[in-house]
């Protein structure tokens, strides 16, 4: 996966304010470069749905955020120069 440092940077920062509510979060909201890395980390997990959208709670989430601020992604994503 391929990206800039600036996109990657916004999303990163997308990742992060999701959390910021305290409230379950809507999957749909998560950015396409963090998508995969979360659903891996929630595999096999009963999901909620809210309104009719998949959400993860939490208190999930924040520790999915936590790990990928701790130890990472588990893919490498390449950054392209801007």
């Amino acid at each position: 996966m391929k990206t800039t440092k600036e996109e990657y940077l916004t999303e990163l920062h997308k990742v992060l304010n999701l959390q910021k509510s305290g409230k379950s979060v809507d999957l749909d909201n998560i950015p396409e470069l963090f998508r995969k890395d979360l659903f891996r980390y929630i595999a096999g997990e009963t999901l909620q749905s809210l309104n009719g959208k998949v959400v993860i709670g939490s208190k999930r989430y924040r520790e999915w955020v936590k790990k990928i601020m701790f130890v990472g992604l588990d893919y490498v994503i390449q950054l392209e120069n801007s």
